[in-house]
């Protein structure tokens, strides 16, 4: 398969596992020639492996060079104006169309072309239409007319699809960053916060249907509930676990990729207590830690112990963004007593009232439900199966996180970590 967009997994063969899931997403896009296929989101915190999909299903469609034309771009989270933001987006639709067009490979970074030589291609092919849509779009862009160029970039896919009598893939991975980076003035001051909005005739659409990623869930329902009402998106729910024979195929090609030593006996381990994440597994065996060891079960447990309290390492980074998030909003020793809480119990829900409970019931029902209702907005728990009940998330290394960073100052407690891994390990020879 020729990868025209460079996917970020690195190597392919890291694409491990999500049969099921990739299996679904071909089995939508087989829909769209039909005119059956509605728009959809994929939901899941940040290293789950939605863009790798995304990604993935981009290049499976450009190999297959058939009816559906896949378009993708990653909402990036730094601040844009509206204007130069409507420029990547037609540029990158418009590289991506022409690089289906004429086999040609995308750039290494998936930055779309410049103009001139996107106006060499399609002069090349003969596509005045394509010439004469460029030249409307730049003399926006010149005038800053901020509102004709938005519409006329986000009418891009349309316009590719009326041109080939085709059908367009249209994917915006991490959508819910629109509402938060991009500004409506060059000074970015005017935040354009209902941006998604724009798409909610645009999601019904059969010929240039959508897939959208979001990653922080509390976010994007919130963006869902409020711009994309009526259920116009279809929820797929991303779980960031592969099935433990992906996990163990995972585990053993990272540590070849990355030159690592490894024992069975450690593989099964570090499968177990990474919960087979893929995310957890490669940053593992990414470790710069000079007394690293995958080529016993005593030196895996060490190894991940290490990682997991690595202020300065991709574990506590990328759940630290969760945590900063969430606790910005609630930053009190209440909102830190319900996530140890919650995080103990993460296998089962809690009512409201047991939660009220546990903390002695300092905060009247609406505070404290104020409270909750910001922790999943943060998605470091989550809605139970009403509104008076929640859980924690059910990651055993995230509870670690935290409770690393936050059990000594609420309980007054150093948890050892090293000693948690290994009476775990025990717990599975044992049972």
């Amino acid at each position: 398969m020729i990868y025209a967009l460079k996917e970020r997994i690195g190597k392919p063969l890291l694409f491990c596992g999500r049969k099921k899931q990739m299996a679904l997403l071909i089995n939508w896009v087989n829909m769209i020639p039909k005119e059956m296929a509605k728009s959809r989101v994929l939901l899941g915190r940040r290293k789950c492996g939605k863009t790798a999909m995304m990604q993935r299903l981009f290049n499976i469609l450009w190999n297959e060079n058939g009816q559906v034309i896949p378009l993708y771009l990653e909402v990036e989270d730094e601040e844009q104006w509206l204007l130069d933001f409507s420029d990547t987006y037609y540029r990158t639709f418009l590289s991506q169309y022409l690089s289906f067009k004429t086999r040609r490979v995308l750039a290494i970074d998936n930055k779309p072309w410049e103009f001139s030589e996107l106006f060499d291609m399609a002069r090349e092919l003969g596509f005045e239409k394509v010439l004469r849509n460029m030249d409307f779009f730049q003399e926006h862009l010149d005038a800053k007319r901020v509102a004709q160029a938005k519409s006329m970039a986000l009418g891009t896919p349309a316009f590719i699809a009326g041109l080939e009598n085709a059908f367009c893939l249209v994917m915006l991975d991490e959508i819910q960053f629109m509402t938060k980076y991009i500004f409506y003035d060059q000074e970015r001051k005017i935040r354009a916060h209902k941006l998604p909005g724009a798409y909610h005739g645009l999601v019904e659409s059969k010929v240039t249907p959508m897939l959208v990623s979001g990653s922080y869930v509390g976010w994007m329902m919130r963006i869902m509930h409020e711009m994309f009402k009526g259920g116009r998106l279809k929820q797929t729910r991303v779980s960031p676990k592969l099935t433990a024979p992906e996990g163990l195929e995972a585990i053993y090609r990272y540590a070849e990729n990355n030159n690592k030593a490894l024992s069975d006996e450690a593989a099964f381990v570090i499968n177990e207590l990474t919960q087979s994440d893929p995310f957890y597994i490669a940053s593992l065996f990414r470790s710069d830690w000079e007394y690293q060891d995958f080529t016993s079960i005593d030196g895996a447990i060490k190894t991940l112990a290490f990682e997991i309290r690595n202020k300065e390492g991709e574990l506590f980074g990328t759940w630290s963004e969760y945590i900063a998030l969430s606790l910005e909003e609630v930053n009190d020793k209440y909102a830190k007593q319900i996530l140890l809480f919650l995080s103990k119990e993460r296998y089962k829900e809690c009512t409201r009232l047991e939660i009220s409970n546990h903390l002695g019931g300092p905060l009247d029902d609406r505070a404290l439900e104020k409270k909750l209702k910001a922790l999943v907005y943060g998605d470091l728990i989550t809605q139970g199966t009403n509104n008076f009940r929640y859980c924690g998330i059910p990651d055993d290394i995230l509870d670690l996180i935290f409770r690393d960073l936050y059990q000594e100052e609420i309980d007054d407690v150093i948890p050892n970590i090293d000693n948690e891994l290994k009476a775990k390990v025990a717990a599975l020879e044992n049972g």
